[in-house]
């Protein structure tokens, strides 16, 4: 089902409005874990050890009779929400059962590939460390220097957790540029300049049996900014003259003329650049047509900009000559669906224009270039909600062109 249009000032881009749902509405709590089973949430196992298997979420969480989240600690990984957040408080209670205490940690902002571990700020659920910031590879932030230790900043006040087996409360504050941890009403700990960008919300295992209840999310004012706000506010993001509801992040030369965007950078230009929808999009049903006269580009979708501009997550491929339509994951998987170089050439109309059409339901993803279609998928892992990118591969001589894309947001 497609909802409402809304034409832009530029008759370039026409969009299909999705309006978003009652969960999501600001300022209203909404419980991120159901009491009764883990939808919405997605377990990440680390690499294995010799001889240990791979699990299923169930194998590691599980949801006990009166309502409470059980984690057996083992192996070690996460579940993460398969939703981005960006501006919130979050709350929940957390307990060692017992006998002993353990280890384990929230993760805020989580962008990037899945892995152990991923890209994030950790509030610390250590055993006595509870309000402890940890900066997971390099995540944007400012804490306290006096009592920070490279990755690690310690709580401002002596541990005020309870005795094993008590419930404590976590409160955490994200809001722009500022992350706050309060424990048990104690304010521990608090970051600045944090990088202000979409990102999952994900809940350790980390060797420890750990209990969680009252898992709750209040989105703040502010949470519906652009989705790559990542390389700073929006009013900071350089905007293409003409073309309202994109960005521009990085160095190459983007310009708009007669509804073409074009983009040009030299081979000495190593950084990439890209236009970025400033909405997020989940299920969808994109069209453009495109010429790449030189050099490499992408088309992205459910993107994940760090706060480098970089984009995360899966592109279909637009290049002078190879792999039009392919699927590739940038800073994961790489190819995931690469065509075969003779089907290739059957549609593929070298330095002319050639249209294609990306249409995504959930984990099923479809690319067709000139009415054939080249890749398809079926992929849980892969992100389901995020922004656009056209891109201009960095360290290449580039000129590629875009025109008459339209978007159209898809009901689930």
């Amino acid at each position: 089902m497609i909802h409402r249009t809304i034409v832009l000032a530029c008759t370039l881009l026409l969009f299909v409005a999705r309006p978003a749902p009652a969960a999501d509405e600001v300022g209203k709590p909404t419980p991120l874990f159901n009491g009764k089973n883990l939808d919405g949430w997605v377990w990440i196992q680390g690499t294995p050890k010799e001889g240990q298997p791979k699990v299923d979420i169930g194998e590691v969480w599980s949801v006990k009779e009166d309502g409470v989240l059980h984690n057996k600690g083992n192996p070690g990984g996460y579940i993460r929400t398969e939703k981005d957040y960006t501006n919130y408080k979050l709350t929940l209670e957390w307990r060692f059962p017992g006998p002993k205490p353990g280890n384990g940690g929230v993760l805020l902002r989580m962008i990037g590939p899945d892995k152990v571990w991923p890209k994030s700020i950790e509030a610390q659920l250590q055993h006595e460390n509870a309000g402890d910031f940890w900066n997971i590879d390099e995540f944007q932030m400012k804490a306290a220097p006096e009592r920070t230790k490279g990755r690690n900043t310690k709580k401002l006040h002596p541990h005020n957790e309870k005795p094993i087996g008590e419930w404590n409360k976590y409160e955490i504050t994200v809001d722009g540029g500022t992350v706050e941890l309060k424990v048990n009403g104690l304010v521990q700990n608090t970051a600045t300049d944090c990088a202000e960008i979409p990102g999952k919300i994900c809940l350790q295992s980390e060797g420890s049996v750990m209990e969680f209840r009252n898992i709750e999310l209040t989105q703040l004012p502010g949470a519906a900014k652009p989705a790559a706000s990542a390389a700073g506010p929006a009013s900071a993001n350089k905007q293409l003259p003409g073309l309202e509801g994109w960005h521009i992040l990085g160095n190459g030369n983007w310009t708009m003329k007669d509804g073409v965007i074009e983009g040009k950078q030299p081979e000495s230009e190593k950084s990439y650049t890209h236009v970025v929808s400033d909405k997020s999009y989940k299920d969808f049903k994109a069209s453009l047509k495109f010429k790449c006269v030189r050099g490499n580009s992408g088309f992205y979708f459910r993107v994940k900009p760090d706060e480098k501009g970089l984009m995360h997550g899966l592109q279909a491929e637009i290049d002078e000559l190879n792999n039009i339509g392919g699927l590739y994951e940038s800073y994961g998987r790489q190819w995931v669906a690469q065509p075969d170089a003779s089907l290739v050439k059957q549609f593929f109309k070298p330095q002319e224009w050639n249209e294609m059409t990306v249409e995504a339901h959930g984990p099923h993803v479809v690319v067709t270039v000139n009415g054939t279609k080249v890749s398809e998928i079926n992929d849980t892992t892969i992100a389901m909600e995020g922004p656009f990118a056209l891109q201009i591969h960095g360290g290449q001589d580039v000129h590629v062109m875009f025109k008459d894309v339209i978007i159209e947001a898809l009901s689930n």
